[in-house]
C-alpha cells in the first residue's frame, strides 16, 4: 500500500492543470518549486478515499511534475531487473 505522496510542480503553469482533490474539496495550482505532500492511508492502515485526486487539463503551457511515492515496502523483489539488456 501506498504509505504517502510528494508530490513536485517542476513547471509554471499558464493556465490549467489543477491538481484537485473532490473528495476533500481543495485544489492545488501548478506554480514552479512548489510542493505538497499527504498521508494516503489513516494510521489503521485504512485507505484516505479524501486523499483520491485528479489533474485538470493544461489549456496554456506545458505541466511537469515529479512524484515519490512511499510504500510499506519495497518493490525491489516483486518486480525484478532483467540483467537481460534487450529488456
Amino acid at each position: 500500500n501506498r504509505i504517502a505522496t510528494w508530490l513536485t510542480y517542476m513547471s509554471d503553469v499558464e493556465e490549467g492543470g489543477a491538481t484537485v482533490f473532490p473528495l476533500a474539496g481543495g485544489h492545488l495550482k501548478p506554480k514552479k518549486g512548489g510542493a505538497a505532500f499527504w498521508y494516503n492511508l489513516y494510521a489503521s492502515g485504512e485507505g484516505d478515499y479524501n486523499t483520491r485526486h485528479a489533474a485538470c487539463p493544461v489549456l496554456i503551457g506545458n505541466k511537469w511534475v515529479a512524484n515519490k511515492w512511499i510504500h510499506e515496502r519495497g518493490q525491489e523483489f516483486r518486480r525484478p531487473c532483467s540483467l537481460n539488456p534487450m529488456v
